[in-house]
């Protein structure tokens, strides 16, 4: 069975994340990350109908320390079945495909020769020193909520 996977962000919120300056690098002995992580959920609409689901995205870095730091929210993205019950052919691994299609395309059409670019923009943003190289090494994980694993 078919399944379409669609996605696109909230132009205003990627542009004010993605530009203006970036702030100077900070201490030397500041954590350094160690993951890329992205989280996906469900999100809940009023609709009953089974034969589409909508799921939301986060992006985080994983710090040496163990903290996280928020990269990207407010990804979404539908997968649906033109006749049938969106579960019946939907298993784990089909939907992390789906998650890597989500996040890691926007990542490349930023700039396709330096595809970590927009990572490392953002992560400066938000205090971590990093570099694309540094990004590019890191292993970039993806994790279903629990809500999600109950719902498959």
């Amino acid at each position: 069975m078919p399944t379409t996977a669609r996605w696109s962000t909230h132009p205003r919120r990627y542009v004010s994340a993605t530009t203006g300056p970036i702030p100077p690098a900070h201490r030397a002995d500041a954590p350094r990350p160690t993951a890329i992580t992205a989280e996906c959920g469900l999100v809940h609409t009023s609709s009953t109908s089974t034969d589409s689901q909508t799921f939301s995205v986060r992006e985080f870095l994983l710090l040496e320390d163990g903290k996280r730091v928020v990269l990207r929210e407010g990804l979404e993205f539908t997968i649906g079945s033109p006749c049938a019950d969106i579960r019946e052919g939907l298993c784990a691994d089909a939907l992390i495909t789906a998650i890597r299609n989500v996040v890691l395309p926007e990542v490349s059409a930023a700039d396709p020769e330096r595809p970590w670019d927009c990572l490392v923009q953002l992560s400066r943003r938000r205090r971590v020193q990093t570099c694309a190289e540094e990004l590019a090494r890191l292993p970039y994980e993806v994790k279903l909520t629990d809500e999600v694993l109950h719902w498959l």
